[in-house]
């Protein structure tokens, strides 16, 4: 298998009822074995890892591989549980490097102006956009090596009654996704305490904006277990200058 991260989605047949997967930790990285489906002890499929001479049956959604020697190779295969009915089984799996979500960032729209801190609630506003944001991730290894095949996801909500926005990055061969994502224009919103910026002269602005909330997390190693850390993202509805003055000179 490739040196990444593998999202395995494959079906075992009467004629093929054994898969097999090897990975080599080329750089003694941690390797993960992750189930994203179901409990592994109880699938219709059975997932094994060969280990100290003989075939243990993966009992838990997570398994991680540590200590490898550089050029370690892990072994595992996939079989029913009981005997195979109809055209086949369907599986998958998540295997290959261990995936660090080395940073995330949801981006400003470019060109906007910012509320200051404390001028909005909550007080800050991580980003601001007008109509769209972009997500950039990058993962890497345990050793710090790109990773390819890492998998952030963004859950992002405007309030507890409204549906969350969910949006899923894999990363590339540089470790690297970015995605933009597009709300379009919003209306009404709460208003920002008065503002100066200086942009050619000090113009006074009044803003109105409604506040998401989200958080981006590692979804290569399934759903969120331990508390995120939450972000806010102000989707700003009108900006209009209410005082302008001029600059000297």
């Amino acid at each position: 298998m490739l040196d990444k991260l593998h999202s395995v989605v494959e079906k075992l047949t009467a004629r093929h009822p054994v898969h097999y997967y090897g990975f080599v930790s080329h750089r003694g990285q941690d390797v993960l074995l992750y189930a994203p489906v179901g409990d592994p002890a109880t699938n219709e499929w059975k997932t094994e890892y060969y280990e100290n001479g003989e075939w243990v049956a993966q009992t838990l959604n997570t398994k991680i591989f540590k200590d490898l020697a550089p050029g370690a190779e892990v072994i595992i295969r996939i079989t029913p549980r009981n005997s195979l009915v109809g055209s086949g089984l369907p599986y998958t799996v998540r295997f290959g490097s261990y995936p660090i979500l080395k940073s995330y960032e949801l981006l400003d729209e470019p060109g906007v102006i910012r509320i200051p801190s404390g001028y909005t609630e909550p007080q800050w506003l991580a980003t601001q956009i007008y109509k769209e944001t972009v997500l950039e991730v990058r993962f890497s290894d345990t050793k710090g090596t790109p990773l390819e095949g890492g998998m952030a996801i963004l859950d992002l909500s405007f309030g507890e009654k409204d549906t969350s926005i969910k949006h899923i990055l894999v990363s590339g061969a540089d470790g690297f996704a970015s995605e933009r994502i597009e709300f379009g224009r919003c209306y009404g919103g709460a208003e920002a305490q008065d503002f100066v910026h200086a942009q050619r002269g000090f113009n006074t602005w009044r803003s109105n904006y409604k506040a998401a909330r989200y958080f981006v997390s590692n979804f290569s190693l399934g759903p969120v277990t331990a508390m995120p850390h939450i972000f806010y993202m102000g989707h700003i509805c009108t900006q209009t200058v209410v005082r302008t003055v001029a600059p000297r000179g």
